[in-house]
C-alpha cells in the first residue's frame, strides 16, 4: 500500500510539473530534465514511468478517452434512439462536461502539447467510432454510408470545438449551460436554433 502511495505521489508530481512548465514554455522546448527538476525527482524516476514526454501525453490521452467512453457507453443504451431517456442523455452530457472540467488542466496539457487540431482529430476519431456504433445499435438508417460518415464527422468536430473553447475560456459557463448548448445544437440543429 505504501508503495502505491509513493507511486501516486510521483505521478502527481510529474503531472503538476508538466502543467507548471507549459505555463512558461512550449511543449517542444520542455526537456525531461525540466520535468524532473520541477517534479523534484531524478531523471531515472521519470523513465521508470514514461519512455519520453510524448508517452506521458499519450497516457493522458488514453486515460481521458477511456474515461469518457465508459461514461458514454454505460449511460447511453437501448435498442433505438427512442429508447434513450432524455434525462439519461442530459445527465450523460453533464457527466462528460463535469469530467472535462475536473480534468481541465490535463486536457489543456494534451491540447498544448499536440496542438488543438491534433487533439480534435484524436478525440473526433474516438467520438466518430462511438456515434457509428450507436447509430448501428439504434438502427439509424441514413441515405448512404458516405452521408453517415460526413454527418458524424460534422457532429464530432462541432462538439470538440465547443469543448475546447469552453476549457480554454476557463469553464466560465456552467456545465448545465454547456450541456444545453450541445443538446440544443445537436438535436435542434444550428439553423433552427437561431430561427432560420
Amino acid at each position: 500500500m505504501k508503495k502505491d502511495l509513493r507511486v501516486q505521489k510521483t505521478l502527481n508530481a510529474i503531472d503538476n510539473a508538466i502543467i507548471t512548465l507549459l505555463e512558461k514554455k512550449s511543449f517542444e522546448s520542455i526537456t525531461i530534465q525540466d520535468i524532473s527538476s520541477e517534479a523534484m525527482i531524478n531523471r531515472g524516476t521519470f523513465y521508470t514511468y514514461y519512455k519520453d514526454k510524448y508517452e506521458l501525453i499519450e497516457s493522458y490521452q488514453n486515460s481521458m478517452m477511456t474515461d469518457i467512453e465508459q461514461l458514454l457507453y454505460k449511460n447511453i443504451t437501448g435498442s433505438s434512439f427512442k429508447d434513450v431517456d432524455e434525462n439519461d442523455l442530459n445527465n450523460t452530457i453533464l457527466k462528460v462536461f463535469q469530467y472535462l472540467k475536473d480534468n481541465r488542466k490535463r486536457v489543456l496539457v494534451i491540447a498544448n502539447s499536440l496542438g488543438s487540431a491534433e487533439l480534435a482529430k484524436y478525440f473526433s476519431q474516438h467520438m466518430f467510432d462511438f456515434y457509428k456504433v450507436k447509430s448501428r445499435e439504434f438502427g439509424v438508417e441514413l441515405d448512404s454510408e458516405i452521408f453517415t460518415d460526413y454527418l458524424i464527422t460534422y457532429i464530432t468536430n462541432a462538439h470538440i470545438g465547443i469543448l475546447l473553447k469552453w476549457l480554454k475560456g476557463g469553464c466560465e459557463e456552467s456545465i448545465e449551460v454547456m450541456a444545453m448548448f450541445i443538446e440544443t445544437f445537436t438535436i435542434n440543429g444550428v439553423l433552427k436554433t437561431v430561427g432560420i
